[in-house]
């Protein structure tokens, strides 16, 4: 038995549509780069790319049932009370594409923005149809639903007019003469390593006072935001704050 395109003349239309399709989206995301100068993906770049493999998907089906003749309106028609009970129980799944296709065109978080949702802080990695990813400090790969995205408050500290960093520690009372000779010391080490810190942003803010023990939160604007200049800052505030409590051990 031998194929022949001839014998399906249905699915020309389909062919010339999934020709088309790529030829918009090759089209859409090459005028997009060229304008914005963009080599990388961003948020616009996989919403123009899962709309077209949502759609190709489609074609690509209708496709295969015009090849085998299937009679597309009885199909749809009989597999509709099928298709409604798949609905409802997938509805979550449904809501997650709707807030992704959301998220994908919305310019207020980005690949690549570090931000802070409910408790989980990173950078993101992509956002897909149905989930958000995060790396966070730890390295760890985090998916967050789309839905939790959006019901969640959100601080973007990328596009925020402040990139601050921020470490909160314990101390004893008797480690400490006063909180402004403190802040002055932690400020001056940490400056003198790190040049990534803005001049006279660096705070020393007290969180809780207790009989002989105080929680501090040591913060400071970074020019640049990313994990691994937030994890150097930490790890210099640390080391700053050991030698302050240590003052012997630098000497050795």
């Amino acid at each position: 038995m031998s194929w022949n395109w001839q014998d399906h003349p249905k699915s020309y239309p389909l062919l010339i549509l999934i020709v088309g399709l790529y030829c918009l989206k090759f089209f859409t995301l090459w005028v997009y780069k060229r304008r914005n100068q963009i080599k990388t993906k961003d948020n616009f770049i996989i919403g123009i790319n899962t709309i077209y493999y949502v759609f190709l998907s489609i074609f690509l089906f209708i496709l295969l049932m015009v090849l085998l003749k299937v009679n597309i309106k009885e199909f749809f028609t009989s597999i509709s009370i099928l298709a409604a009970a798949i609905a409802i129980v997938s509805k979550d799944y449904i809501a997650n594409a709707i807030n992704g296709m959301i998220l994908m065109f919305n310019n207020q978080i980005s690949i690549n923005d570090y931000i802070k949702i409910g408790e989980h802080k990173g950078k993101i990695t992509h956002i897909s149809l149905l989930n958000l990813q995060l790396i966070n400090e730890e390295d760890d790969l985090i998916y967050i639903p789309n839905t939790t995205v959006l019901s969640k408050e959100i601080i973007n500290y990328t596009k925020g007019e402040s990139h601050k960093a921020s470490i909160e520690f314990t101390a004893k009372a008797s480690t400490i003469n006063t909180i402004d000779e403190l802040e002055a010391y932690l400020g001056k080490e940490l400056i003198a390593q790190n040049s990534n810190i803005e001049k006279d942003t660096f705070k020393l803010k007290i969180l809780e006072v207790r009989f002989d023990k105080l929680k501090l939160r040591a913060e400071a604007n970074l020019i640049i935001r990313d994990r691994k200049s937030e994890r150097q800052f930490k790890r210099q505030l640390v080391n700053s704050w050991f030698r302050h409590i240590n003052p012997q051990k630098e000497k050795l």
